[in-house]
């Protein structure tokens, strides 16, 4: 039953404004069949107890029913190596104190136990925690254990299962005791305006936000990631996946770009006049992408310049039908094009506190030297969503998604991860389908 006509959309509408969450049909069918058993059914009373603190419980019963707990361990390893090499590891080396980490979302603890292992690996101070916070209680309630069966444990490398992890038997591991004892857990709604924060005070040097933010309105999505950023110490830094990149950080943000992956550090504060501003510390220093992509640092005035052919389109070189060799040289020297531009407009993103117009232009390009190029495709996707052109928005989606599913999408740096950017496109579909009005459909 679409949404629109089920008896329960008041209380549907209530949980999206709780959440923030661009609610998908499963979302719905869940809150509905949670209270098809109801006595009474939906009426104007109910509505307004579960907006009451009596009707708390229950109303948190339908937040838990839509809440998304998958989640893996170790989960996007090019971004965890790149986050380990480039900020942790130095962080620890310059900071030389107790390192305070936050996983907004955690679901069920993966991720925490994933950061509490990376911080022991790169010797962190063993006072260092990890604050681990989800929507959901029965998540958290399973999180706050910290143990995983053998088939999550499958895809952690063997020395780093026999380090960290005791087995429990029966097919359970556990997180080794004095790692489980920098972790704490809270039951916390992202939309609420009340956030965690150190004992400190000082704010938390890595938030780490991963597969959440796909799940919410455009206007939840900036109203997270600026409170997430109010939370950072001076020299913070923000993860979110790849799948989640900011097309335009607010002002207290400044994106950070490395071979394969881009983080969000805390904009420094703005100096007076005359005063020259405080440089924000290297991390450490861009290496080369191992795709053989050149790793361009972020331009300062918008995309680094590319030049076009007469027709306004990077210049392919020609191929010729019925010349295979040929058109595979061709095809792979297109492919390289593609994913130069494509590199460029990635260090674009996210560097201006507005969406650069020659970005759809840029993507645009990127399409016409590889149409199979769903990266580029969902990020033009993005670009219309933000825009609010929900129709464009979705056609690009659905020629990503299909492209993924034909397997004929090309992996590229950043977005390594086809099934998860599948999973994306499905996602966004779902959002911008919700948003656009029945007319325009």
């Amino acid at each position: 039953m679409p949404p629109s006509r089920s008896p329960f959309a008041p209380i549907h509408a209530l949980v999206a404004r709780r959440t923030g969450t661009a609610l998908s049909e499963l979302q719905s069918r869940r809150i509905d069949e949670k209270l098809a058993g109801r006595p009474g059914g939906m009426s104007a009373r109910y509505l307004l107890y579960l907006q009451s603190p009596a009707g708390a419980a229950e109303l948190a019963e339908l937040i838990d029913a839509i809440s998304v707990q998958k989640t893996e361990l170790f989960r996007d390893e090019a971004q965890l190596e790149a986050l380990r090499t480039h900020v942790l590891a130095p962080l620890v080396a310059r900071a030389r104190r107790p390192l305070r980490l936050w996983s907004a979302g955690c679901a069920t603890g993966e991720e925490v136990a994933t950061l509490l292992v990376m911080l022991a690996e790169v010797g962190a101070d063993p006072a260092s925690t990890v604050l681990g916070t989800d929507m959901s209680e029965t998540a958290i309630a399973r999180a706050r254990e910290l143990c995983f069966s053998s088939e999550q444990l499958q895809r952690v490398p063997l020395g780093v299962r026999d380090r960290w992890f005791v087995s429990l038997g029966s097919g359970r591991h556990s997180l080794v005791g004095h790692l489980k004892e920098r972790a704490s857990f809270l039951v916390h709604n992202l939309m609420e305006p009340s956030y965690p924060s150190t004992v400190e005070g000082r704010g938390f040097d890595i938030i780490v936000c991963r597969n959440v933010l796909i799940y919410l309105t455009p206007e939840s999505f900036s109203r997270v990631v600026e409170s997430l950023a109010e939370r950072l110490a001076s020299e913070g830094l923000l993860v979110l996946s790849s799948t989640e990149p900011l097309l335009s950080a607010p002002p207290s943000l400044r994106t950070l770009r490395y071979a394969d992956a881009f983080f969000y550090g805390r904009a420094p504060p703005e100096a007076p006049p005359g005063v020259p501003a405080p440089s924000m510390p290297a991390l450490s220093a861009v290496r080369p992408s191992q795709s053989g992509l050149p790793a361009v640092r972020p331009s300062q005035s918008g995309l680094p310049a590319v030049r076009p052919s007469q027709s306004g389109l990077p210049a392919v070189s020609p191929t010729r039908p019925g010349d295979p060799p040929e058109a595979a040289r061709g095809e792979d020297s297109a492919h390289r094009d593609a994913d130069a531009l494509f590199s460029q407009v990635l260090d674009a993103v996210g560097s201006q506190s507005q969406p650069d117009p020659q970005t759809e232009d840029s993507l645009r390009r990127c399409l016409f030297l590889d149409p199979d190029l769903a990266a580029a495709r969902y990020l033009l996707g993005l670009v219309f969503e933000q825009r609010g052109a929900w129709t464009d928005a979705a056609v690009e989606y659905r020629r990503a998604l299909r492209s993924l599913e034909e397997g004929r999408a090309r992996a590229t740096p950043f977005f390594t991860n086809n099934s998860r950017l599948q999973m994306a496109c499905v996602r966004a579909i779902e959002r911008v389908e919700r948003a656009t009005p029945p007319t325009s459909r």
